[in-house]
């Protein structure tokens, strides 16, 4: 049986007349000068790179490798669809998208419900369970890759997309512990109390009172473990083999070879293989702010 309900810390009446403590800052036209600048020289040195990926791109070996810097005579947009054809990048996206969409479903169940137990119980053992859950941000997966690589094996999943779910899954639950724990912890408690005395049960509570009001920390996680994932290259060099299985970050590889390299082409698939996730991150970019100053600011 779950402990008793966790009651949040109760808000202090103001004191009337109380001088404020909280010093005043001026901003001025120079302070708003200073931060647009250092703003606009860290806008400039993430995306020069980018774009200057997407102006190689379009250029042939011969410009890539021997004048980079300078307009090239003619542009070869054919490079992409070269890119998308011999490389089999269509394959390795759809790879990609399922593998992050599953992963991700399965860390907000699983991390959710460990989260709402952990948050809204008291119970004995209560922070030494949820140190345990954060304790695998602390640990690199170079260090379990033999272990891991094992029981992958045993279990018979190596050269599966149901290795890579299984791994990113698990991987994923720390963090979103983290988020998800401390997000649960400001509910109010009187909200947990009322619906105990309606006789919602710990299910009825979860669904119905706690999930809709954490839907901005479940938006958080649910980004940063899709980028993760759709990133990450060393778990799948590690767990598939079969060019059927492979995900984009890995599958990028067939176009670096033993003595030469394909650039054009590889770069061209660099700008492919980031559009999906550039583009869903402007999509949702307004929500994701707004999903990252919730509960910052207290009414």
């Amino acid at each position: 049986m779950l402990g008793r309900p966790r009651r949040s810390a109760r808000r202090q009446k103001p004191v009337a007349n109380e001088p404020s403590t909280v010093p005043r800052t001026s901003s001025g036209p120079l302070t708003a000068l200073g931060t647009h600048t250092v703003l606009l020289v860290y806008a400039a040195i993430v995306l020069l790179p980018m774009l200057m990926v997407v102006y190689l791109s379009v250029k042939d070996i011969a410009g890539i490798l021997g004048t980079p810097l300078s307009l090239p005579d003619q542009l070869h947009p054919e490079n992409y669809t070269e890119a998308w054809s011999e490389g089999g990048l269509g394959r390795f996206l759809v790879n990609t998208t399922v593998v992050a969409c599953v992963s991700v479903a399965a860390i907000l169940a699983f991390s959710s419900l460990a989260a709402f137990v952990i948050a809204r119980y008291r119970f004995r053992g209560n922070q030494l369970l949820y140190l345990f859950f954060i304790s695998g941000m602390a640990l690199p997966i170079q260090i379990v890759a033999l272990p891991l690589f094992i029981m992958i094996k045993n279990l018979h999943l190596l050269d599966s997309l149901w290795a890579l779910m299984l791994v990113f899954a698990s991987g994923g639950i720390s963090f979103s512990m983290f988020i998800l724990v401390n997000f649960m912890r400001t509910v109010p408690s009187e909200l947990q109390e009322a619906a105990v005395i309606d006789g919602a049960g710990p299910l009825r509570i979860y669904w119905h009172v706690v999930l809709p009001l954490i839907r901005p920390a479940l938006g958080i996680v649910a980004i940063f473990q899709f980028i993760a994932a759709w990133k990450e290259f060393f778990l799948p060099l590690l767990l598939v083999q079969n060019p059927d299985h492979m995900t984009v970050a890995v599958g990028m590889l067939s176009f670096v070879g033993e003595h030469t390299t394909e650039w054009q082409l590889l770069l061209a698939a660099l700008v492919i293989v980031s559009l999906p996730t550039i583009v869903g991150f402007l999509l949702v970019a307004k929500q994701f702010r707004r999903n990252l100053t919730a509960g910052a600011v207290k009414t």
